[in-house]
């Protein structure tokens, strides 16, 4: 379904409301029913795009792509760094860069060299030297909110 298809359903959708009440409720769910359908498209802009546009590079490492013995990235890892680009709005990104792994995993580390999160299938892992002070997390539990939470207290340091 494209982006013409979903916005002329909407529309022939509002057309057949009575009241504002009802129109507001079931543009509500349509639009809740939309966001679950894995063919909407999604835009992104900005730093969220760049990185959006680096994680398909990746994506496309082979076994070997660094001339030794490096995995290519596995597919739930770039899956996880796209949700949380998702998951996030441009300027979360802007201090931020995305680099492989030789073990398969994505390296999310800020500009400044300071900070890093390693990206795996299923969990985390922090190292951050902001403010002088040495912090580290191993494998913490990957959800999209977890770590645009941690990169949001990074970026305030």
């Amino acid at each position: 379904m494209t982006t013409i298809d979903l916005r002329a359903e909407l529309v022939q959708e509002i057309q057949n409301i009575p009241d504002s009440e009802q129109l507001l409720l079931r543009v509500m769910n349509y639009v809740r029913n939309l966001m679950k359908k894995e063919d909407v498209e999604l835009t992104l802009t900005g730093d969220a795009l760049r990185l959006w546009n680096r994680t398909i590079e990746l994506s496309s490492l082979k076994l070997g792509w660094d001339g030794a013995d490096a995995m290519p990235l596995q597919k739930k890892t770039v899956q996880n760094v796209q949700r949380l680009i998702k998951a996030g709005v441009s300027s979360d990104f802007k201090e931020w860069v995305l680099f492989p792994d030789d073990n398969g995993t994505i390296l999310l580390q800020s500009k400044d060299g300071t900070a890093s999160i390693s990206i795996g299938n299923s969990s985390y892992s922090l190292v951050s030297t902001k403010g002088g002070q040495i912090k580290a997390e191993e494998r913490v539990r990957f959800s999209p909110m977890a770590v645009l939470n941690t990169m949001r207290t990074i970026s305030k340091a």
